[in-house]
């Protein structure tokens, strides 16, 4: 696998939506005519389709600053909706759908979702869950590898920073967020191992190409990975915020700690207590950021709020990309804001009928509900 070198720490956001409709409240597979409408405004290739067909994935472009970013995926993302609302569909954040039923999804009618399918069978619609990628340039293999390791301990943070799934199948799963456990059923998914150099990934994607479940880097769901084709750590954990200006300001942050890494700032040289690594994920999905985490840079159980809150201390001493100052704000205030999972939690005991056998009061509720998500992404 050959590393296609790129400028540091450049970046770029995968964001992948929900289409709703608004009559039901629920999922609509709805893809291709959204792409279709899309294709007709003029959309370009950054509007693309996911494994099952409800979902929207809208990629940005590689950007130096976060000011560019952020002027950038407002427009993609209103481009999107607007198209969507033109045929009677909508869009929304968060990293799980209320009502998501695995057996409603459909899957794309392309030669790689038909291949999964094959493969795995119904787990591609049951993770047919919404998640946010971040990209990371990286000037070579070894640096991204030593990145990436740092960046995958700092994942339970990550899905503590982004939890938005607390519910499933019309329940309350009692987690900050679920999406985070799907990938644990694959067996080429969940935490990237400790890897100490490029011959070491190789190897390792080599042994699952072996047993047939991967055939490649693309087929591995670690939640962080390199990309080797663009040069890029790829941070694969976050759930899809319910607010694109959250989505932006995890993305900034991202790229800043993974800075910290590149800089030798913040080091990891040997694998984390296995125990640890698990435990401390779990608690994250459970618990957001009220969490009890694994800090591996301190070997000690911190709060996740506070583990932040020394991260950002210390960018604050010397920013990894100094552009981005105007984020430290922001990236202060993710420790204090309500948390999405709650807020959706809220919105939901708002809306909710008594039962949810009354067919009737159940669609009226969920169309209250969707409204109230679709009107956040923008806000």
């Amino acid at each position: 696998m050959d590393f296609q070198c790129s400028h540091p720490l450049t970046y770029g956001l995968e964001l992948e939506l929900q289409i709703v409709d608004p009559r039901t409240g629920r999922l609509s597979p709805g893809c291709l005519s959204l792409l279709d409408e899309l294709a007709r405004r003029g959309g370009g290739d950054q509007f693309t389709k996911e494994a099952t067909l409800a979902t929207l994935e809208i990629n940005s472009s590689v950007h130096h600053h976060a000011t560019d970013m952020g002027e950038e995926m407002p427009r993609l993302v209103s481009q999107a909706r607007d198209a969507a609302q033109a045929i009677g569909l909508d869009l929304r954040g968060g990293g799980a759908h209320l009502a998501q039923f695995w057996n409603e999804r459909v899957m794309a009618p392309t030669e790689r979702a038909q291949a999964l399918e094959q493969r795995f069978g119904f787990l591609p619609k049951r993770f047919s869950t919404y998640g946010m990628h971040v990209h990371v340039g990286m000037p070579d293999a070894e640096s991204a590898l030593r990145v990436a390791n740092v960046l995958q301990a700092l994942g339970p943070l990550f899905i503590a920073l982004s939890a938005a799934s607390p519910f499933l199948q019309l329940s309350d799963t009692g987690f900050a967020c679920c999406r985070p456990l799907e990938p644990l059923v694959y067996p080429q998914g969940g935490p990237m191992p400790f890897l100490r150099n490029w011959q070491a990934l190789e190897d390792e994607v080599e042994a699952l190409r072996c047993t047939g479940i991967a055939f490649s880097l693309k087929d591995i769901y670690w939640d962080v990975r390199p990309k080797p084709e663009f040069g890029t750590v790829e941070v694969r954990v976050f759930d899809t915020p319910l607010q694109l200006d959250k989505a932006l300001h995890l993305a900034s942050l991202t790229r800043n700690l993974a800075g910290l890494a590149l800089a030798g700032r913040l080091v990891l040289d040997q694998p984390l207590p296995a125990t640890a690594q698990q435990v401390s994920r779990f608690m994250a999905c459970r618990h957001g950021l009220g969490a009890r985490l694994y800090d591996p840079f301190q070997a000690r159980w911190v709060l996740a709020r506070d583990w932040l809150g020394r991260l950002v201390e210390l960018l604050a001493q010397g920013l990894s990309v100094p552009e981005d100052a105007g984020e430290l704000a922001a990236w202060r205030a993710l420790a204090c804001d309500e948390e999405e999972h709650a807020l959706m939690r809220a919105t939901w005991a708002d809306c909710r009928p008594e039962t949810v056998d009354d067919e009737a009061l159940l669609r009226q509720a969920l169309v209250r509900n969707s409204e109230a998500m679709c009107a956040r992404l923008l806000h």
